[in-house]
């Protein structure tokens, strides 16, 4: 099994194979749905889902087996648009009690519910807010992978595994210098607005925005390291996202540093 996720929706199988099979990129006759959870002896289909009634918010889960995506967040925010509905999938984290709800055109960490999670229900509770000494300010240094991998083989991808706070590790490290309140807006705005770019396409309104914002904190932060390092993580989402033509589904760029 290569994944776990809970559905906003109860779907039929008919449109959980259609959408899975688009999301993942295989064909239909390849996908098998099985009512019941995931057992030790799965079934010979290249894809295999396993659908199960759930409670809270989600009344769908979905394990699945066989064939993975290239990359998982991609394929959880394709899932969420071709059903119409939210998908709450894993984050990458330690923390039980924080995963990403993926909706259509867009993809937010989220904390759930503690008491439900123990009686099988997912019921989310509002975005992932930090604790003071945990991710409280956009500082925390970030595993870096200039190269990109199997599961940042397209940009959309690059700018997801990044923007969306994946394979963070290390302390808080303060920044070395002051935010001024309109600086931490736009370093808000820009963020927000490459957490949705990295799995779409993107007007010219939003081209613009993303150039007006890099360039704003480009200019008030000439050392973007003494900033916190998610400036100069949310700069190179900036960069990959301006090179033309933007579009998630081309092949991921080599970032030298």
């Amino acid at each position: 099994m290569w994944d776990e996720l809970w559905l906003g929706r109860e779907v039929f199988s008919r449109d959980l194979i259609a959408a899975v099979s688009h999301a993942l990129g295989v064909p239909e006759d390849d996908i098998t749905v099985i009512d019941g959870i995931a057992t030790d002896n799965p079934s010979d289909a290249p894809v295999t889902i396993y659908r199960s009634k759930a409670g809270g918010d989600f009344p769908t889960r979905m394990q699945l087996a066989g064939s993975p995506p290239d990359d998982r967040r991609v394929f959880c925010a394709r899932l969420a648009s071709s059903l119409s509905c939210k998908v709450l999938g894993d984050d990458g984290q330690i923390n039980p009690l924080t995963f990403m709800l993926y909706e259509p055109g867009n993809a937010t960490r989220v904390s759930v519910d503690p008491s439900r999670l123990e009686q099988n229900e997912m019921a989310v509770v509002g975005p992932y807010v930090p604790l003071p000494d945990d991710d409280s300010h956009p500082t925390k240094p970030i595993r870096r992978y200039p190269e990109p991998t199997s599961h940042r083989s397209s940009r959309g991808g690059q700018v997801a595994y990044i923007v969306n706070d994946y394979m963070v590790e290390g302390l808080p490290r303060p920044p070395l210098i002051t935010w001024a309140p309109a600086m931490t807006e736009m370093y808000n705005q820009l963020h927000r607005l490459l957490s949705t770019l990295a799995y779409r396409e993107a007007s010219e309104d939003e081209l613009a925005n993303v150039q007006r914002w890099s360039t704003a904190l480009r200019t008030g932060f000439p050392d973007p390291e003494k900033a916190g390092w998610f400036v100069v993580e949310v700069l190179e989402c900036s960069a990959i996202v301006l090179a033309e033509p933007w579009h998630p589904d081309k092949p991921a760029m080599n970032l030298k540093r």
